[in-house]
């Protein structure tokens, strides 16, 4: 609907014709689709939306064939112009009326309880101290409250105990030198989210070379992150306004109808759908697991989720970044030829 709308204030406006191509929903793959693809390219670490592939290179492949040069997308977008809880907490010093206007309204939005809200707002725990506790074996929580460096992040029940210790173990490492990005909770979140997010897109446009179409994340950019960032965060995050920042910036170019969107759409029906139609493909996954092989992750397990892809387990911890692992080792193993010797051979001589 939007994209509709879109097109027909583009024609409008520019007074040319605008192309609206519509792919038939039964014509894109669904999540988890085609996962042995993933070897046509060897990227420099797990593609973290690897179970979404083939789903990009349909996309992607069509509309180059229209004779597109260019991909723009919006990655970024919510990064930057969402705002983060935590960013509200860092008003508390010096506008603590306007702080817990905004937390109380995201409080309400996301159905944090009232007394874990205000311990999390008197807690005032050091980055170090966080990090050194932002992995647990605990489950995740519903609705904890999000106003600290980061969300607290529980590893899933499929991973094996040696691979918990050895996650659990680098970042209690980690915590004894690590420092934050920011001096406060909400500066800290607002630029690790961009570079995670960021980190992820570099990945997508190395899938965009692959299909033949440049792909671009204007929103990533260094001068766009910079000035979102520097506006106050009182102006950035409105949480009774969708992307304020973004609808007063685009104020003059957008058509009034389309700043007006207050929602965005997800994917999660596609993504158990994903899990239903191509559980047999998950299952096989596992089966020959080059994880499993390495003891880190139970494949019996893995598999016997394939067969129950309404598990609530899948609901509270998704699959994708075991998928995402899985498929980057096979292809990482599979891209040389058997037995032959990697090495530098200059570095090699030098050791020898």
């Amino acid at each position: 609907m939007w994209a509709r709308r879109g097109a027909e204030d583009a024609r409008r406006g520019a007074g040319r014709s605008v192309e609206h191509r519509v792919v038939p929903a039964g014509d894109a793959p669904l999540f988890y689709a085609d996962l042995r693809g993933n070897a046509r390219e060897l990227l420099d670490e797990p593609f973290p939306v690897a179970p979404a592939r083939a789903r990009a290179y349909l996309l992607l492949g069509r509309a180059a064939a229209t004779g597109s040069r260019y991909h723009l997308t919006g990655y970024g977008g919510d990064e930057l112009f969402n705002g983060l809880p935590s960013a509200c907490r860092d008003l508390l010093p010096g506008s603590p009326l306007k702080a817990w206007n905004r937390i109380g309204a995201l409080r309400h939005q996301y159905g944090w309880p009232l007394w874990p809200t205000l311990r999390a707002l008197l807690a005032r725990p050091s980055y170090a101290a966080w990090l050194a506790g932002a992995v647990t074996h605990e489950p995740p929580a519903d609705r904890g409250p999000l106003l600290s460096w980061g969300p607290r992040q529980s590893l899933p029940p499929w991973l094996t105990g040696d691979a918990a210790a050895l996650i659990l173990d680098e970042l209690r490492s980690a915590a004894g030198h690590a420092e934050p990005l920011g001096p406060r909770p909400g500066r800290h979140t607002d630029l690790d989210t961009v570079r995670v997010g960021a980190r992820g897109f570099q990945a997508l446009e190395d899938v965009g070379v692959t299909a033949g179409l440049p792909v671009a994340a204007p929103f990533y950019d260094d001068r766009v992150v910079e000035a979102a960032l520097a506006v106050r965060v009182e102006d950035r995050i409105v949480p009774w306004r969708y992307k304020p920042l973004l609808v007063e910036a685009m104020r003059e170019v957008v058509p009034a109808r389309l700043l007006a969107r207050t929602t965005k759409d997800h994917m999660s029906a596609d993504d158990v759908r994903g899990l239903r139609e191509h559980s047999a493909d998950l299952r096989a996954l596992w089966e020959g697991s080059l994880l499993a092989r390495r003891g880190l992750v139970d494949a019996a397990r893995l598999g016997r989720l394939a067969d129950d892809p309404y598990s609530p387990v899948l609901q509270r911890y998704p699959v994708d970044s075991t998928v995402s692992c899985e498929t980057w080792l096979r292809t990482a193993e599979n891209a040389w030829p058997a037995g032959e010797d990697h090495r530098d051979p200059e570095r090699s001589e030098a050791v020898s």
